[in-house]
């Protein structure tokens, strides 16, 4: 049953029973085209879901829904009841979850006929989720993806919305990938995502864990229930399903507490962290650094050692790559097949994306780092490829109206990791990029003063580190990645950190503009 059916025989699925109860009108007969959560989407024959949001009550835009064409109305009970004929009163107790299982029934249970794949963690979800999509699709079939960047249904690519989209949204998605003969998806799960539910009742085939660390705490008030958002998806998983987590991280026991899954555990090869009797290993090493990649070690459960090149900069990279082979070997995939792939991967946009020439004396990353321990990896991992005497520099800020303890945190780490530090505006939003530049460099020292320059107007700030860069320096600049605005108040104006790196670049080099 999907997607061609009437509402009255969507409503007998033995999911939906007892669940969505009928409390006004006929539903016999109704032919259901289409369901939403967005009264401004509805179209002629939808099922319009009322549920209560962060910042909206969807029962406060029915009659907007019934105008544009619905036919029937999913609420709460007391809204259900008093739905004007002859539009199709539904009532559940809870008419988001309701609604988001109705989603998945009419859409076919997609996500029973792909392999599922779901990626949480604060940094690193974007990279691992898009080098997972490359390895299924050439070791296992079309494979779709769903993610920060861009959403794939196997076919086709459009941008991304939200790394996570909403239930109803999801559903439709992967009932499109599977139209499109996917047998695999991989998915972004957010903290976001897994607090409000929006993943609740899908089956994942795979759950992985990249790392925990400081952000979103505007949103969830403390580690621990950040933390738990994270675990929910591993304590969802079934025994026949597969956890892989980052062994190396010291919320990779939390992630296990409760989960009930095969488990496998990644790790570097020196990293002092073992595996208990349920989890099997996989070690990984960088024997080889270089300018466009590394060459990697990986060591399998079996204890069978691989060196393989891969075309990533950067020490998190070594996990990340690692990770992606691993999970298309717990869904079938040899070893052999899985790695084989690793030398011809790409790197999603904005993630270490390299903006410089062949011929240009300094090099220029963009990269989306905007935590303070993505900062940390980040300029780690490409610190071994500075040359001697040179320097690494890093451009960054913090957005506003978001978690605003990682603001001195975040200096810290490019005060760390980097030689010279330039602090600008990141999409400040409502706030004033003066003030949130002043609190990123609140606890600067005076012995780091000398290094550290504050130039709160980004493109002023990308085009004088590079103007200003010696040969051989190397230049990251962090924290939009691949975002392509600003925004400035509540309003979003075109901003490509590449754009402005390359024509920086280009009048380092002398080249005429325009």
């Amino acid at each position: 049953m999907a997607r061609d059916t009437s509402l009255d025989q969507l409503l007998e699925d033995a999911a939906l029973a007892g669940t969505i109860r009928i409390v006004a009108g006929d539903a016999v007969g109704g032919h259901l085209c289409g369901i939403s959560e967005d009264s401004r989407i509805v179209e002629a024959g939808h099922l319009f879901i009322a549920r209560s949001g962060l910042d909206h009550d969807g029962a406060d835009h029915i009659e907007d829904a019934i105008d544009r064409g619905a036919i029937a109305i999913l609420a709460s009970p007391e809204v259900a009841l008093r739905v004007p004929p002859p539009i199709i009163g539904l009532a559940a107790d809870d008419p988001g979850e309701a609604g988001g299982e109705l989603a998945l029934v009419w859409n076919g249970r997609p996500d029973r006929q792909l392999d599922l794949v779901g990626v949480t963690g604060t940094n690193g979800k974007t990279t691992v989720a898009t080098l997972v999509r490359q390895i299924l699709e050439r070791t296992l079939g079309r494979t779709g993806l769903l993610g920060t960047v861009e959403i794939h249904d196997g076919r086709s690519s459009k941008p991304a919305r939200l790394t996570t989209p909403g239930r109803v949204a999801l559903a439709g998605i992967l009932g499109d990938m599977v139209d499109r003969s996917c047998r695999a998806a991989v998915m972004e799960v957010s903290s976001h995502a897994l607090d409000q539910g929006r993943t609740a009742g899908l089956d994942f085939q795979v759950g992985l864990f990249t790392n925990l660390s400081g952000d979103h705490l505007d949103y969830h008030g403390s580690m621990e229930r950040y933390g738990a958002a994270k675990a929910s998806l591993f304590a969802g998983l079934r025994e026949e399903a597969t956890a892989i987590v980052n062994l190396e991280d010291e919320a990779a026991d939390l992630m296990l507490r409760a989960c009930p899954a095969n488990r496998i555990g990644i790790a570097a090869a020196d990293a002092e962290c073992d595996a208990d009797s349920k989890t099997a290993m996989v070690r990984h090493a960088v024997i080889d650094r270089r300018f466009d990649g590394m060459t990697l070690a990986i060591t399998t459960p079996e204890g069978r050692t691989h060196e393989i090149p891969v075309p990533l900069v950067g020490e998190h990279n070594a996990f990340n790559a690692t990770a992606a082979a691993t999970v298309a070997v717990a869904l079938g995939a040899s070893w052999e097949a899985a790695l084989e792939v690793l030398p011809t991967i790409e790197a999603p946009r904005g993630r270490l994306q390299p903006v410089h020439r062949s011929n240009d004396d300094i090099r220029v990353f963009v990269d989306y780092a905007h935590t303070d321990d993505a900062l940390v990896n980040v300029l780690a991992g490409v610190r071994p490829t500075v040359p001697p005497g040179a320097d690494l520099i890093v451009v960054f800020g913090a957005g506003g109206d978001r978690d605003r303890s990682k603001r001195p945190r975040m200096m810290r780490a490019a005060l760390d990791g980097a030689d010279q530090v330039v602090v600008t505006s990141d999409n400040p939003r409502t706030e004033n990029p003066d003030t949130i530049v002043t609190e990123i460099v609140s606890e600067v020292t005076k012995a780091d003063r000398g290094r550290t320059v504050c130039e709160v107007d980004r493109k002023t700030a990308i085009a004088s580190a590079i103007a200003s860069a010696h040969p051989g320096d190397v230049l990251i600049i962090a924290g939009k990645g691949h975002e392509d605005y600003q925004i400035i108040g509540v309003q979003r104006v075109h901003f490509d950190d590449v754009e402005e790196a390359a024509a920086a670049l280009a009048h380092r080099r002398g080249e005429a503009s325009g």
